[in-house]
């Protein structure tokens, strides 16, 4: 099963670079909604779909009934490396949840 970022360049090759995760930089006028439907409906994404903070904010209400309703692949909410600056942010810790180990 495949894991997929949404996010920003530098989060999303970040996440490729650690290994075991595709990615999608998301530009401005790109529909987010949109974007996590078509990834949910792909052969073998089925582990998770993480999505960082900044794009979930664009659509919050659909994206937080979305992630209510889908139950897999499993929707994580992420801090971008943007935001890192202002908080320190585990991605290990991440990764391990969304992995399960």
């Amino acid at each position: 099963m495949r894991a997929v970022v949404l996010g920003d360049e530098h989060t999303v090759y970040t996440f490729r670079l650690m290994g075991g995760f595709e990615g999608k930089v998301v530009g401005e006028n790109e529909d987010v909604l949109s974007l996590i439907k078509e990834l949910s409906l792909e052969e073998g994404v089925g582990g998770a779909i993480l999505i960082t903070s900044d794009l979930a904010d664009r659509v919050r209400e659909d994206f937080d009934k979305l992630r209510l309703k889908m139950r897999k692949p499993m929707l994580i909410e992420i801090p971008s490396l943007k935001e890192m600056k202002f908080r320190e942010v585990n991605y290990l810790t991440i990764l391990r949840s969304v992995l399960g180990i």
